[in-house]
């Protein structure tokens, strides 16, 4: 709207510089020209077209009114004016102030005003005759809408540069409001230069695509405004562009190219066609999964549904993986899949019918196949020979009480051992002395695919071999009739091992038993049984060492008890622990003695850790090492007082859980003299310091008494006190470390007794004797030892509160 305002201004404005009118505004409308001028200029009042075609002239008057200072001057515009607005010569008439100035023919032009309002334009690509809608379509006297082609390439660039009107342009009667215009087909977008230099770009119709179809490597695309030039055509897929070697055809409603698509798994692709750069809506295509075959499966129990195909997964980029499978109206559970399987677990089914479809969803994206399901029919896969037994292998095999097999093509009985729940396997019996067969199975009364077994010969050791016994027997299985009488041998494979040896005990019935004398090996023996011209191969394997315990001792051996520790002539038993191995060679004379293993435990190996046993490449189970702690060295002092002291232990091997405790060889809890302590046969002396005396109480000889005997380092029970020579101090007792009493008696013997002198006093604790010369005899009786002890008492009692009083008048006058 803008752009066609600008074109009626330019318009005005031409005119003005003959009358010097200068508008201030313009405003193009469908129905009407608005004009706006300042209240002082020239203005237009009316316009007057004249025709060349002698259809006359056509005269439109503006209605102008005053507004303040702005003067406004619309000119009212119908549709049936639209045709007339035209002229080789324009009569102009200005006015200014309401007054008349003059009219006249001042503008010679080929349009007026020019396209104003244009519709929405956007030709097919297959071009033809398209409809161009709008406002002010007036042309020049050749009936061409030129225009301008970006496109370098395009065929029709140097053909035509305009578009051809329909209708004669000079008729009263062209529409000039809907053009007929003749387009050339294209894509992208053109330039259409309009006679008064007014310029539109129009754009061709975008591509669509309505359907797309997919044969093979061939994927055809059918839609509308494709183009027909290859070079200006593209496909994307999935957001690369497809090499345009590929495209094979384009057209207008048509593209074909070349795609092959050869990822394993389902998805869906987007497909956009681009013409001139333009692209189309984005369609999706699926490669859907396409399973071709399922197995058959128990109708009334269910079980395993194996369907086989292409593209049965999703891709492992995916976000999403949403897999269904869905069987009639069941919906198969437990699914697992690869690229060309799957597997889930269908329930039973109700349905009456016996064949029902099998739809795979991925993504959203289902099979278009058909594939149908067909319950209990019975179908072997394959078979195995598990030991000495057969199974068959495959699916709907019915019960044991009502399937039948045949054999060779021929019907027989009691030959099923078990069917299991599944119906998946049967173990069968084996004919007699026919081992090589065809069977078949019929179930629900349909018969199986047939295949053939052929039953290979089979040896099982009778019991696991112990270290050093050489004698090992075996049982055959299918020896053929032409092998029956022949001697079995026995090969042993390994590497270090070559020999072959016979049997040297043969019994023959429906199977065959026969013993060898193999020499004393260990680990797994590789084997070959030969009779006859059949032969089978296996191992066998030797007992494995196993361990009850491994102990360590004081001497620092740790010495494990189990069995099958021996390891042949020759070989190695290796102790591993702490990531270290410590190899222990068998001799001749050790195979038979196998139950014990000991090695020297040293800094390397962590005494917490587990250890174990391997033996010729078996292993035994792991144990951890029962652990003594060893006392290596014990520090204490040479002489302990009654506060006691430190006794520093060194040991090994203890742990947060060891409990350690000290027993003295007595029950006495302390004492002069030696004491001896043991620890796990560790033993050591501690010795205490003999009693000292500093002081004693005084006896009155003829009244005796308690003695009070002050020291230190008395312990308790006390062995004597004496005094002096002679004399004893009965029924000592302990007090504490620094103090015991005994008791003097009387005595009137006091002649040879000397007051003031001091006599010895000798204290005897577990052996060990004190002796200090402090004790002294009373010369008074001890009366009067207590009165002049209150006599003492009263004195220092006057003397505290004589220095009391004087304190305190000192402390007063310093007031």
């Amino acid at each position: 709207m803008k752009n066609k305002v600008i074109i009626l201004f330019i318009f005005i404005l031409f005119l003005s510089l003959v009358y010097s009118i200068s508008p201030i505004g313009l405003e193009a409308h469908k129905d009407s020209l608005v004009i706006k001028y300042n209240a002082d200029d020239f203005y237009y009042k009316n316009l007057t077209f004249d025709h060349f075609d002698g259809s006359g002239t056509y005269s439109m008057s503006f209605d102008c009114i005053l507004n303040n200072t702005i003067r406004i001057c619309t000119l009212p515009v119908k549709e049936t004016d639209y045709p007339k607005m035209y002229a080789f010569k324009l009569y102009a008439c200005v006015y200014k102030n309401e007054k008349f100035f003059w009219c006249d023919y001042r503008v010679d032009i080929t349009q007026f005003p020019g396209p104003l309002l244009i519709s929405d334009f956007r030709p097919p690509t297959r071009g033809g005759n398209v409809t161009l809608s709008g406002y002010y379509l007036q042309l020049e006297i050749i009936g061409y809408i030129y225009f301008y082609n970006p496109y370098i390439n395009d065929q029709y660039i140097n053909s035509r540069d305009s578009y051809w009107v329909n209708g004669n342009i000079f008729s009263p009667k062209f529409d000039r409001i809907n053009l007929s215009l003749l387009v050339y087909p294209g894509c992208g977008y053109r330039t259409i230069l309009w006679a008064n230099l007014q310029d539109f770009n129009i754009t061709y119709q975008d591509p669509f695509i309505k359907q797309i179809e997919i044969n093979q490597e061939i994927i055809d695309i059918s839609g509308t405004n494709f183009y027909n030039q290859s070079i200006f055509v593209g496909v994307i897929i999935e957001n690369k562009v497809v090499d345009p070697k590929d495209i094979i055809l384009v057209d207008f409603e048509n593209i074909k190219l070349k795609y092959n698509y050869s990822e394993p798994f389902s998805t869906k692709l987007s497909v956009q066609v681009s013409c001139c750069d333009y692209l189309s809506n984005k369609f999706e295509i699926s490669y859907p999964p396409i399973p071709s075959s399922s197995n058959s499966i128990p109708k009334l129990k269910g079980g395993l549904l194996i369907i086989n195909g292409n593209r049965l997964n999703s891709s492992l980029l995916s976000l999403n993986n949403n897999m269904s499978v869905i069987v009639g109206d069941s919906i198969c559970s437990n699914i697992s899949s690869t690229s060309n399987e799957i597997k889930c677990y269908l329930q039973p089914s109700n349905s009456t019918l016996n064949n029902l479809p099998i739809i795979v969803s991925i993504n959203g994206v289902a099979n278009t196949n058909k594939l149908l399901i067909e319950y209990d029919i019975p179908y072997i896969t394959s078979y195995s020979q598990v030991s000495e037994e057969i199974q068959i292998i495959g699916y709907c095999f019915g019960n044991i009480s009502s399937t039948g097999i045949q054999i060779n093509g021929k019907q027989v009985s009691n030959q099923i051992m078990s069917i299991n729940y599944d119906e998946t396997i049967l173990k069968l019996k084996v004919p007699n002395q026919n081992y090589n067969f065809n069977v078949s199975i019929k179930s629900n009364s349909i018969k199986s695919n047939e295949i053939n077994v052929n039953v290979n010969l089979f040896a099982r050791i009778n019991e696991i071999p112990s270290i050093g016994n050489k004698l090992i027997n075996f049982t055959l299985f299918y020896v053929n009739s032409s092998n029956i009488n022949s001697i079995p041998t026995i090969k042993i494979l390994n590497q270090k091992f070559n020999q072959s040896i016979k049997s040297i005990s043969t019994k023959i019935n429906e199977t065959i038993t026969c013993s060898f004398e193999i020499e004393n090996y260990c680990g797994i023996i590789n084997y070959e049984i030969q009779i006859g011209n059949q032969r089978y191969q296996s191992s066998f394997s030797y007992e494995s060492p196993s361990i009850n315990q491994c102990n360590l001792n004081s001497s620092e051996i740790v010495t494990c008890i189990g069995s099958g520790f021996g390891s042949g002539i020759n070989e190695t038993t290796s102790i591993i622990i702490s990531n270290q191995t410590i190899i222990t060679t068998t001799t001749n004379d050790q195979i038979n003695y196998n139950q014990s293993i000991s090695f020297k435990i040293n800094e390397q190996y962590d005494i917490n850790d587990e250890l174990y046993i391997n033996v010729c490449g078996l292993l035994s189970n792991k144990v951890k090492i029962n652990t003594i702690p060893i006392i290596k060295n014990i520090s204490l002092p040479n002489l302990f007082s009654t506060n006691g002291g430190n006794i520093n232990v060194v040991t090994k091997y203890m742990n947060n859980n060891t409990n350690i405790t000290i027993q003295c060889d007595n029950n006495k809890s302390g004492g002069d003299g030696e004491q001896t302590l043991e620890k796990e046969l560790s033993t050591f002396n501690v010795s205490f310091k003999s009693p000292s005396i500093n002081r004693t109480s005084v006896i009155y000889p003829k009244q005796g008494g308690i003695l009070t005997i002050i020291g230190n380092d008395f312990y308790d029970p006390i062995d004597m006190v004496t005094i002096g020579d002679l004399l004893k101090c009965n029924d000592p007792k302990f007090i504490n470390h620094t103090m015991i009493t005994c008791l003097v008696l009387p005595t009137n013997n006091t002649s040879n007794i000397k007051y003031g002198e001091s006599f010895n006093i000798n204290v005897t604790i577990n052996g060990k004797s004190g002796v200090s010369k402090v004790f002294k005899y009373s010369s008074q009786s001890d009366e009067i030892h207590q009165y002049s002890a209150a006599r003492n008492i009263f004195q220092n009692l006057l003397l505290s509160i004589l220095i009391i009083v004087i304190i305190s008048l000192l402390f007063t006058t310093t007031l």
